[in-house]
């Protein structure tokens, strides 16, 4: 596992036995010891980065309050006093000033030579160094082996939170839990999301705070996701960030692996599909064997067709119904081979995600064609709805006519209607009533007499004969289909 320390302590340091160190002053806090240094000046503190051990004997004559203050500033790790040279003991005024500060203060016996310290803590950040590459070594190693596996993202996930002594999970734009699924995002991670989401983000955000540290980093480019998530308890040290740079490459390998078998996956069901569509059935069933789960076109098919369909539908249909064959998008609307049983359930979840569609008849699959077509006229009448060509067009001459023929019809019989609305409702009333003058004008709110005089104007704009079949047949027909969304 990784160490998440990614510095020395003094103790380590003041644990070596023969460096014979002794401490006179305990440090307020930990403070993390990076390196070694020797100096004399008044004023070190402008040569100085942060987390040195200062060795110094006391060379110059000091106003020691207001050197501990310059270094404390600077943020010196700890002070190491040399004795036997400049002074005998340590200045008492230093020991007071260090413990006013909380810094800690070391003294180096005089048979202690400072370059003996700075070897020995060479050393130890030596040691740690390649402890800390052979332990980010070990846990890369494990997450090459398992990323192989049927499960690698979740045991990947795993491994990296273990390492950080924390947890990892993948979530999609939204937060919602990817993998494991009972991932619980906090709202650091929430705040992150919402950053790289209205592109704020460089590629990752890091929040550390009283609860540690969150990381979320997109996999791959863009903002849709899917975004690994790293709950580590402290600060990320090196080995930590060098473990998380191989997750982050491994899981967009791996989704990039998945999402190009999907595609390909899909391209498969959209050539069974058209092919049984057009008419070779056996072709379409040996294509769709290639399919994971090898299905089978049923031997009764109703074909669906879906407009205004999302991005990721087909991913997800293919998912959620593997027996579904769809074709890719074509005209901004996709046709579906469903099993005659699961046709409603398939055409609900469409309608689910907003997309229109129409359903058609139920038929052996060799005329898969003519369900085609008529789920065709269904989906014309459908806007974000589920139309079944069953119940709104069977037995009727309309199913008959394509979209663009049917409108073409009534624009021609009712062109000089249009402007007249009451007229149309007067048509359909009269129509629908069978020609039965009273009926129709009690419907209609008004007297026979008007009634009558309402279609003859009819008559004389359309130049039908509400009298006979053929005139009554063309009036309707253009009527209903005038009607239609």
């Amino acid at each position: 596992m990784c160490n998440t320390a990614t510095v020395l302590s003094l103790d380590d340091v003041v644990a070596i036995p023969e460096l014979a160190l002794r401490v006179i002053v305990e440090p307020a806090a930990e403070r993390p010891l990076r390196w070694v240094t020797t100096s004399e000046l008044t004023d070190p503190d402008r040569y100085l980065e942060g987390g040195e051990l200062l060795l110094t004997t006391g060379l110059v004559r000091q106003d020691w309050a207001a050197y501990v203050r310059r270094i404390d500033r600077a943020g010196v790790a700890a002070l190491g006093f040399g004795t036997g040279l400049s002074h005998a003991e340590v200045p008492r005024a230093l020991v007071e000033a260090a413990r006013a500060a909380g810094l800690s203060l070391v003294v180096v016996p005089e048979a202690t030579p400072f370059i003996a310290v700075s070897k020995a803590v060479a050393g130890l950040l030596a040691d740690q160094e390649r402890e800390s590459t052979v332990s980010a070594l070990r846990v890369q190693q494990e997450l090459t082996r398992v990323i192989s596996r049927k499960d690698g993202p979740a045991r990947v996930l795993g491994v990296l939170g273990r390492a950080a002594r924390g947890s990892a999970g993948l979530v999609d734009a939204a937060g919602t839990p990817l993998v494991p699924a009972r991932f619980r995002l906090p709202d650091a991670a929430r705040r992150a999301l919402g950053t790289l989401r209205s592109g704020g983000g460089a590629g990752a955000v890091t929040e550390t705070g009283a609860e540690g540290t969150t990381v979320v980093q997109p996999l791959g480019a863009g903002v849709d996701g899917p975004f690994l998530v790293l709950l580590a308890p402290g600060p990320l040290d090196a080995v930590l960030r060098a473990v998380l740079v191989s997750t982050v490459a491994l899981l967009t390998l791996d989704a990039e692996r998945s999402r190009a078998a999907a595609d390909a996956e899909l391209r498969l069901r959209d050539q069974a599909a058209a092919l049984v569509l057009d008419g070779a059935v056996d072709a379409g069933a040996g294509v769709a064997a290639l399919l994971e789960g090898s299905p089978v076109p049923p031997r009764t098919v109703r074909v669906l067709r879906a407009s205004g369909v999302p991005a990721g539908a087909r991913e997800r249909l293919a998912r959620e119904h593997p027996e579904v064959l769809t074709t890719a998008p074509a005209d901004g609307n996709i046709a579906l081979l469903v099993a005659d049983g699961a046709a409603r359930e398939v055409a609900d979840l469409l309608a689910g995600l907003r997309a229109g569609v129409g359903v058609g008849p139920a038929v052996p699959v060799a005329d898969a064609r003519t369900s085609d077509a008529a789920a065709r006229t269904a989906l014309a009448a459908a806007d974000r709805e589920v139309v079944d060509w069953d119940e709104r067009f069977r037995g009727s001459v309309r199913a008959g006519l394509p979209d663009h023929a049917a409108r073409a019809l009534a624009a021609s019989i009712l062109r000089d209607l249009v402007a007249e609305p009451e007229l149309l409702r007067t048509l359909h009333t009269y129509l629908a009533h069978l020609g039965h003058w009273q009926p129709a004008a009690d419907e209609l709110g008004i007297h026979r007499n008007t009634l009558r005089k309402r279609i003859a104007r009819i008559e004389e704009l359309t130049g039908r004969d509400v009298d006979t079949a053929a005139g009554r047949a063309d009036l309707w027909i253009a009527v209903v289909i005038a009607r239609e969304p």
